[in-house]
């Protein structure tokens, strides 16, 4: 039995994963690992040439793109890990930050999931936590303020306060250590999400089912080349996002919290969509992903 399997999800991203791999040759020292990799059907087949340059990487490839949960959940079938690891192929190591995570599950078993601080390639702030989806959490989503309100609150807690992790409701899905008896326990990701609030939904099952939290290890880090995995097209993105977002109010909410929810939403959206004209600059993309959303919640 490994320490730690290390699940990688592939869509399109060669030239990422190869950086990635690469990088877990280079920093991961001093404990056992394997590496599985699943590609979602990717229809740049350049992800076969990696094989013989990294014969240590369990190679998956799949008939068709299942997305990410259901993705990670066939790597997970097969590994022998006592811990997962969730790696997005638009990561990268740049010290041996899974065994930090590792050394602090072994300390805090009442953690068993913990992700680490997410930052760009410039080394600057990027989210890697968030509270679970609310009224009050969407208003400061859509207003601009979650980002801000979360860079004061890392800077009391690491910098002032010298925190090195604090609970949270959810990490990220860009990388995640989870206990791998618990993810089999609670049957992996829910597989109704292709893409986006899987873990949010993971991360809300661990908490309201089982006696487990969830950490932030600040204390460690991660490059994470936000947006390689849905492009630059960051309407896309957030229209893929806000899809799965009512899944998730819907499966664990309230209907009259789900009906509350979703008319702030549709009303915030209304407004950012208006502001839009107001704007010289063409915003054509994010006026039809606005649009598409405020169809999606109001008929669904």
């Amino acid at each position: 039995m490994y320490s730690l399997s290390i699940l990688i999800v592939n869509y399109n991203l060669t030239e990422s994963i190869k950086n990635l791999l690469t990088s877990i040759q280079k920093f991961v020292k001093d404990i056992n690992y394997e590496i599985i990799l699943v590609d979602n059907n990717s229809t740049d087949r350049t992800i076969e040439e990696l094989k013989p340059l990294f014969p240590e990487v369990r190679f998956i490839y799949l008939k068709t793109n299942l997305g990410f949960g259901r993705g990670n959940n066939v790597a997970a079938q097969v590994a022998n890990g006592k811990y997962l690891l969730l790696l997005n192929p638009d990561t990268y190591l740049v010290n041996n930050m899974p065994l930090k995570l590792f050394n602090f599950a072994e300390q805090y078993p009442e953690f068993a999931i913990v992700g680490p601080r997410l930052i760009f390639p410039d080394g600057s702030f990027q989210l890697s936590t968030s509270r679970f989806p609310s009224v009050i959490q969407e208003i400061g989503n859509l207003s601009g303020l979650s980002i801000p309100s979360l860079r004061v609150i890392n800077f009391f807690k690491y910098k002032i306060f010298k925190k090195l992790y604090y609970e949270v409701d959810y990490i990220f899905g860009s990388c995640m250590l989870i206990n791998s008896n618990l993810f089999k326990e609670i049957n992996g990701f829910d597989e109704d999400y292709f893409l986006f609030a899987e873990e949010a939904d993971l991360c809300y099952r661990v908490k309201k089912k089982t006696k487990y939290k969830i950490a932030y290890y600040i204390d460690s880090s991660i490059v994470h080349e936000k947006s390689m995995i849905t492009g630059k097209n960051l309407a896309l993105r957030m229209k893929l996002g806000y899809e799965s977002k009512l899944k998730f109010f819907q499966k664990h909410y309230s209907a009259i919290k789900v009906l509350i929810i979703r008319y702030v939403i549709i009303i915030m959206l209304i407004f950012k969509f208006l502001s839009l004209f107001k704007n010289k600059q063409e915003k054509t993309n994010f006026k039809i992903a606005y649009r598409q959303i405020i169809r999606h919640y109001l008929r669904n």
